[in-house]
């Protein structure tokens, strides 16, 4: 059975493991040579680094996140139709 090609179309670019986008303050730092700014930007890839270690993206950190603040519990309806309607009487 052969593999698609297309199989790995919508993955994202990765560097050494690390997305690419982690690499972007590195480009900060040639503008604005300070040792805080490679010590940021070092810190940032470490911290891309890690998450990638852990199989984790900014994309599910943040949903993550919004089910934190959301709840476990989620209706179906909109709050104007269950305000209107009374049904949990």
């Amino acid at each position: 059975m052969s593999v698609s090609i297309w199989r790995d179309a919508s993955r994202g670019l990765t560097l050494f493991g690390i997305p690419c986008l982690a690499y972007l303050p590195l480009f900060g730092w040639l503008f604005h040579m300070r040792w805080w700014t490679l010590y940021t930007a070092v810190a940032v890839i470490v911290v891309f680094a890690i998450l990638a270690k852990f199989g984790l993206t900014l994309r599910v950190l943040w949903g993550k996140f919004l089910h934190l603040l959301r709840g476990s519990k989620i209706y179906s309806r909109g709050w104007w139709y269950r305000n209107r309607f009374n049904f949990y009487d």
